[in-house]
């Protein structure tokens, strides 16, 4: 409305002065121009001064409303700003515990790894000290029956001597010296009954200390 008035007394200036210009010789008519022109100036100065104080109240009105609007944004942006905030301190916490999670079942995946190696490398073990203590009992084994046979054969040996003490091959009483069975290392002296021997299994000896000193020992028949 004050824009309106404001308008109107700007035209009537305009007006006025127009005719006060063009009239300025005629005293009656120069005098009420120069009356409406001073009116309208009025009017005019009136609705601009009411126009601006409009304005400047609006303008602090809408300043006020953006104010209030900012604070609210502020104060709603603040809120939301905590709650993002716990959130990612709860997201950091539950990353954090999946990440302790992941390593705890690393180390038991590689303590399972570990554990299979070490029973297979057992298993290997344990398969490796069985074949070996096969291979030592078939020695073992073998070794006793090497040993049985020997003691088989010296048996043998033994009982082919004592039949042939009395029936050697070689009279050795006809020499007059020590004689002694290389294979029982026992000394016979002439007169004894296992003088006579195989020729194979007599050693002569000068005398018993020769003997004695070869290793042999005196037959006690």
């Amino acid at each position: 409305m004050t824009g309106f008035i404001g308008l109107l007394s700007l035209i009537a200036i305009i007006y006025y002065a127009v005719k006060l210009f063009k009239k300025r010789k005629i005293a009656t008519l120069k005098k009420r121009y120069r009356i409406g022109l001073i009116i309208s100036a009025v009017i005019f100065i009136f609705a601009v001064g009411i126009d601006s104080g409009h304005k400047k109240t609006e303008k602090q009105a809408d300043s006020s409303n953006t104010t209030k609007v900012v604070k609210k944004t502020e104060y709603v942006g603040k809120e939301k700003y905590n709650i993002a905030k716990k959130e990612n301190v709860a997201l950091i916490a539950k990353k954090k515990k999946l990440v302790k999670q992941e390593d705890k079942l690393q180390e038991q995946k590689d303590q399972i790894t570990v554990d299979a190696a070490a029973a297979q490398q057992k298993a290997k073990d344990d398969q490796a000290a069985a074949q070996k203590q096969q291979e030592e009992q078939a020695k073992a084994a073998k070794k006793q029956q090497e040993q049985a046979q020997q003691t088989q054969a010296q048996s043998s040996q033994a009982t082919s001597q004592t039949t042939s003490q009395t029936k050697g091959d070689m009279n050795t009483g006809d020499t007059g010296t020590v004689v002694g069975n290389s294979q029982s290392h026992i000394y016979h002296v002439p007169g004894q009954r296992g003088y006579n021997m195989n020729s194979s299994n007599a050693v002569y000896f000068n005398n018993e200390q020769d003997a004695i000193n070869a290793g042999y020992r005196r037959s006690k028949v």
